[in-house]
């Protein structure tokens, strides 16, 4: 069929509102993965620009380029009186029908002289001669051929060796002769009822699009958040009616893993500790470095670790029972121990010169980590509150103050 198109081809096109016109076929170009056909065609010689009356992509509907015009033109569009030509580019679907007629001409220069007409000082100039025998010659087989040209067979001429194509295309040719035992083409108002039609069409699919849009459908994220309401229902934070409950409410208070540093309150792990060692404990939920020296520990402070891993790992596992996808490594891997012993000596009083040689962690990324480890247990001091423990409420400011001194908050030259 391809082979068929070539400049100088005459085809039956619809385009604005002809649905059936003849067209000379000027040049086949591909924008993307769609082939784009350029045509001269006759048009009224007083016509306004067509391009003022094509809808725009948002406005598109699949109804727009259904007109029952299109079944019931029996003619091919010939302008009333003096006719004037133009050239535009076609899509695939504009097509109706190839004819077996052809008409000798140069494209190119057809082309380009009606470009260089749209330039204003050149929109006056007469056609070229190129363009004028062009364009009489269409105007001529269309005044001879009113009822139609004849057309290239799909599988005889065209070549079309798909049967399912030459099915549809039998099938549509089958469709359209069978239109005229529709009494209802005989209502005088069957284009007005034809557009009433389509604009309830319209209607509707916005009311679609926007309960769609209203709905838990349209959630990027909504198998995740359902699967993390499960959890937190499994976990006591809420309950069967999504109403949020004590450890709900305490998991509110803290800005950072909320869910593990919750469930360590619930246990009591900190209850037996000293305030240096459950500040030390909690940067694990504030540093991030991946990669520093191995620290060396305290029982106290590896039973800890044992502890919040052991925790972590029955979030990881529920969640995992629940439908997320991280992996139950991944999620204890994610709190770092690395600055466990640099904390609890901070916390201890040694000074900042000397905790720098215990770890090969930069002297930033610690002063950072010890700054908002202290944001980090306002939070647990606020949430020991709200559950009625004063003893570790106690802890959390005392640890606050053990490690809020020296240069890790000190002013800023850059901030004051």
């Amino acid at each position: 069929m391809v082979k068929s198109l070539i400049p100088g081809r005459v085809i039956v096109v619809k385009h604005d509102r002809q649905q059936q016109q003849l067209g000379l076929l000027l040049k086949v170009s591909s924008g993307g993965n769609v082939k784009k056909f350029t045509f001269l065609l006759l048009t009224q010689n007083d016509s306004p620009s067509c391009d003022d009356k094509r809808t725009s992509e948002e406005d598109a509907h699949v109804m727009d380029g259904f007109s029952i015009e299109f079944f019931m033109a029996t003619e091919l569009y010939l302008p009333e009186g003096a006719s004037d030509h133009v050239v535009v580019e076609l899509k695939p679907e504009d097509i109706i029908a190839v004819t077996t007629k052809t008409i000798k001409t140069v494209a190119e220069k057809v082309i380009d002289d009606y470009k260089k007409r749209q330039i204003p000082r050149f929109k006056d100039d007469p056609p070229s001669q190129t363009t004028s025998i062009a364009t009489q010659e269409l105007l001529r087989l269309t005044e001879s051929n009113l009822h139609g040209l004849p057309v290239l067979d799909p599988v005889n001429d065209l070549g079309i060796k798909d049967m399912s194509v030459v099915e549809q295309f039998l099938d549509l040719k089958r469709r359209r002769d069978s239109l005229s035992e529709f009494r209802c083409l005989l209502c005088p108002q069957i284009v007005e009822h034809l557009n009433q039609m389509k604009a309830n069409m319209k209607v509707k699919e916005a009311m679609q699009k926007v309960n769609f849009l209203l709905s838990d459908k349209s959630l990027q994220f909504g198998p995740e958040y359902g699967q993390r309401i499960e959890v937190l229902r499994d976990l006591r934070y809420i309950d069967g009616n999504n109403t949020v409950q004590l450890k709900g409410r305490v998991a509110c208070e803290i800005s950072t893993n909320e869910l593990i540093i919750t469930e360590l309150i619930f246990e009591n792990v900190f209850s037996e500790m000293q305030p240096s060692e459950i500040a030390a404990l909690l940067s694990c939920m504030v540093f991030q470095e991946k990669r520093c020296s191995q620290p060396s520990l305290l029982p106290s402070l590896e039973k800890g670790v044992e502890q919040i891993k052991a925790v972590a790992e029955k979030i990881g596992k529920l969640q995992k029972e629940c439908g997320l996808t991280e992996p139950v490594e991944d999620y204890i891997e994610g709190f770092r121990f690395g600055l466990v012993e640099v904390t609890h000596k901070w916390a201890s009083g040694m000074p900042f010169s000397e905790i720098t040689s215990l770890t090969d962690v930069s002297e930033g990324i610690i002063v950072r980590t010890i700054q908002r480890l202290n944001e980090t247990l306002r939070d647990v001091r606020n949430a020991a509150r709200l559950v009625g423990e004063p003893v570790l409420c106690q802890k959390m400011e005392d640890a606050s103050t053990l490690i809020k001194r020296d240069i890790v908050f000190a002013a800023s030259l850059y901030t004051q």
